[in-house]
This record gives structure tokens, sequence and C-alpha cells, in this order.
């Protein structure tokens, strides 16, 4: 079990840095290409997908068939998961029909919230109703890729996501040097997404039929336990989107589609981050779900204390540096035109390091309905705070307002959140806040020190910034083995290196 969770975390490091990066190099061809509106406007249609803003609608499909299978896997009872897919199926089916419904009659209406100009007025249109249509099969995708996550075939997932997004890059170039209109780049995104939903149908039906799992009729305790597990996914999904991405459509409807897409390449690094290390998380979930039936609760504490800890230890420093890096960073990939917001894009990823201090443990508490209940409540908190923020700062700094208000509530609320963790885990207070506390000394030292060789030395090409991250990132890592990491943590090391065959059981 331990060996597939780290093949999937390593397959999936691999393909989604790949597919991150390709996903960079498309945002400056598009800008300058066809403009900021232009980006703006197909950065809108995209909310509109499971992806996107839709994602908060979802009722947490994915996650809960990839319950149900890790589940199956161990109490191999196949006939209840059949009730429980077939269930989770019509579920999907229903939420895509209404919100394909929802989006195409609302174009008109959302043409004129969003200040659609006349030019763009009957593209973002087509748009919209194509982004319908695309989701009658989007919806119903987030149960086959929860299945295949189920069976930790991500091998299989990371493939499909490497090869779409190589396929859209290189489509948008091709349509880029054609001279087409910027509605063609949504187009060509709907279709690779499309051909990679139906390749993941495809392995789920395969993985089920040979498991003999049917369609079975579900029974009246199915669908409460699903429909409970469904409404608090939905309950934070809610509330985590509002500060994240719904942030686009509010700006859309206060400030217009070129505020969105100054808004987006302001955060779009940060945002890529955050999505990349969560979805390296997810491969967590299908474990966890399998300890948890086990009843293997010293299991369960190991997996979620090493979370707490090494997670930052890995993921935090090259954030850090790419934060402190911002300005060189925005000259080399935008250009001049956003160069002044580059503070705000440097700010941003605050978030996601935030994030990653609790990122494993709310995935693997996604288990226990008790502990996520209570991480709702505190995202509701953070909630507050951003609003309150950005309502009072919006007249100050537009849709950087909004960086702003999530900054200071994933500030805020992290201590209680790292604290209802720990008592989760049942893990030592005073040797939780002297690892954390050395950990983030260490961190804000180092940055300090990067801050003031950049203000000396000039990073101008992508070689200079990488050099210098790697340096920042090999020293942070040094420095928490030796000062952060206890004698259980070191023990991974080796550990990990004999399940992946690097190194002899006897060394």
């Amino acid at each position: 079990m331990i060996k597939r969770l780290i093949q999937n975390t390593v397959i999936s490091a691999f393909a989604f840095g790949v597919a991150a990066l390709l996903g960079l190099l498309v945002i400056p061809l598009i800008i300058q290409t066809w403009g900021v509106t232009e980006f703006g406007l197909i950065v809108i249609s995209r909310l509109l997908l499971p992806s996107g803003m839709m994602a908060v609608l979802d009722l947490g499909l994915s996650e809960v068939a990839t319950q149900v299978v890790a589940r199956a896997r161990e109490h191999r009872n196949w006939t209840q998961a059949s009730r429980q897919i077939a269930f989770l199926g019509v579920v999907s089916i229903a939420l895509a029909l209404a919100l394909s419904a929802a989006i195409w009659l609302a174009t008109p209406l959302l043409v004129i919230v969003m200040k659609v100009d006349a030019p763009h007025l009957e593209a973002f249109s087509r748009i919209m109703h194509y982004t319908a249509l695309a989701n009658l099969i989007f919806v119903p995708a987030l149960v086959w890729e929860g299945i295949i996550k189920g069976f930790e075939r991500y091998n299989l997932l990371r493939v499909a996501e490497v090869t779409s997004t190589a396929g859209y890059v290189g489509l948008t170039f091709a349509a880029a040097s054609m001279a087409t209109g910027f509605e063609v780049v949504a187009y060509i995104y709907l279709a690779t997404l499309v051909a990679r939903a139906v390749v993941i149908g495809i392995a789920a039906f395969v993985a089920l039929r040979y498991k003999h799992v049917r369609l079975l009729p579900w029974t009246r305790d199915i669908r409460q336990d699903i429909l409970h597990r469904c409404a608090l996914l939905l309950q934070g999904k809610l509330l985590g989107s509002i500060s994240g991405p719904l942030q686009p459509f509010l700006i859309g409807l206060l400030f217009g589609p070129k505020a969105v897409g100054t808004y987006d390449a302001l955060v779009r690094l940060s945002r890529v981050s955050k999505v990349v290390v969560s979805l390296l998380t997810s491969a967590l979930l299908p474990v966890a779900s399998r300890l948890d039936e086990r009843g293997s609760v010293g299991s369960f504490q190991r997996l979620g204390d090493l979370g707490l800890v090494m997670m930052p230890m890995f993921v935090v420093p090259p954030l850090a540096a790419t934060a402190i890096l911002s300005p060189e960073i925005m000259n080399i990939w935008i250009g001049s035109l956003l160069a002044p917001y580059a503070f705000w894009m440097g700010l941003s990823f605050l978030v996601p390091i935030c994030a990653q201090y609790v990122a494993i443990g709310s995935l693997i508490f996604l288990t226990r309905p008790e502990v996520q209940a209570r991480l709702n409540k505190l995202m509701a908190i953070q909630l507050l705070i951003w609003a309150a923020v950005s309502a009072a700062t919006l007249h100050l700094f537009a849709e950087r307002a909004l960086i702003l208000g999530q900054v200071v509530g994933s500030i805020a609320v992290l201590p209680w959140q790292l604290e209802e963790l720990r008592s989760a885990l049942a893990l030592d207070r005073k040797r939780f806040i002297k690892v954390l506390g050395t950990q983030f000394a260490i961190l804000v030292l180092a940055s300090i020190f990067l801050a003031t060789i950049a203000g000396y030395i000039r990073f101008d090409s992508v070689l200079k910034l990488a050099l210098c991250s790697m340096v920042f990132c090999l020293i942070t890592w040094v420095l928490q083995y030796f000062l952060v990491l206890d004698k259980r943590h070191r023990t991974v090391f080796p550990a990990v290196g004999q399940l992946m065959g690097l190194t002899s059981k006897s060394s």
C-alpha cells in the first residue's frame, strides 16, 4: 500500500509539473496574441467547469467515489460498492443536467453582469453554450475519476492529464499562428478535456468490470450515508470557493473582463502550485480510507503526523523562493505589462504556503465526518475575515483587494486549523509547537537572506532563477532535516529508498 502511495506521488509530481509548465506557457501567448480582455473572457468561461467555480457544486462526487472503491478493496463487499456507485452515478447525471441547463439559460444574464462588450458578445455566448453541453460529460466524469483513484491507478490519470494539456497547448499555438478568433482557444480547451474524460470513463468501466461490479439498486442507508458525506464536502467546497474559485467571478461582476485577466495572471502561479500539491496529496485519500476501514489507528496517526511536518518541509521552500523572486519572474514570464503588480503575485503565495500545513491533515480526515465538520467551521471564520478585509480595501486596491483578504484570512485561521488537526491525531502539543516553530524560524531567516541577495543580484534569466531557488531550497531542506525532524521522521527516508528499490534492506 505504502509503495503504491509513493509511486503514485512521484508519478503525480512529474505529470503535474509537466502539465503546469505547459499551461503556464500558454498565458503570455494568449495575452500577447488576443489581449488581456480576451484572456479574461476565456478565464470566465472556464469558471463554469467542474475544474473551475463549478467545483463548489460537484458534491464531492470524486472524493466519495474514491472512498467507496478504496473501502471495498478492504472489506471485499463489492455488492455494497455496486449499490453505492450506482447511486453516485444517478446523482452525477442529475447534477449534470441541472448545471448544464442553468448555464445555457443564464447565458444572456451572464453577458450583462460580466460587462461583455458588443464585439465579443456573440462569441462569448457561443462559448457558454458549448460549456453547458460539455458539462454533461464533465460532471459524471468526476465519479469515473474517483473510481480510478480508488483503485490507485494514478498513472493512467496523469498520462491523460499530460496528454490533454499537451494537446491544448499545441493546438493553441497553432491557433495563434493562424490568427483565429480568441473563442477557438476555449473550444480547444473543451475538446481536450472531453477526450480526457472519455478515456477515464472507459478505464473506470474496465476496472469495475474486472471486479464484477454491476449497477444495483441502492438502499436507504446507503443513500443517507452518501448524501451526508456529499453534504459535508459541499459545505467545505462552498466555504473554500468563496475565497478561491469564486473570486474571478466576483471581479468580473465588479470590474469587468480586463480585471479578471489581470487577477488571473497575478495568482496563476500560486494557484497552480496549490492545485498541483493538492492533487499530489489526493493519492493519500484511498490509503487513508483503507487504513480507517481496517481500524489501524497507529498507522493513521503516523500518516497524519508525517504529513503535518514533512509536507511543509519539502513544499514551502520552493513556494517561498518563488514569492520572493516574483518581480524577476513576472518580467521574464509576462513582461513589462504587469510588472508593477509583481508584489501582489508574491503576496498571493502566502495562501498556498499556509495551505501546505493543513493539506494532508484535512485530506485524510475526509474519512472522519466529525473532524471534517469542525474544519468546515474554521473555514467559515476564514471566509468572514476574507470578506471583511476585501470589502474594506476594495476602493484602494480594486481586484487585488481580494488577494489581500485571502492572505489575511489564511494566516489568521492557520493556528486554529493546526490545533484541530493536532488534537484529532492526539499529538503531543509541546513537541508539535517546537517542531513547527523551528521550521518557521528557518524559513523566515532563509527568506530574509534570499530577499537581501535579490536586492543586489539581477536575476534576468530562467537559469539564474532556477539555480538561486535550488540553492535556497537545499539550504532550508538540510537545516530542517537536522533541526526539525526527529528520529521517527528520519526513518522515513531509508524506508522510502527500500520501497523504491534505491537502497538495500541491509543498508
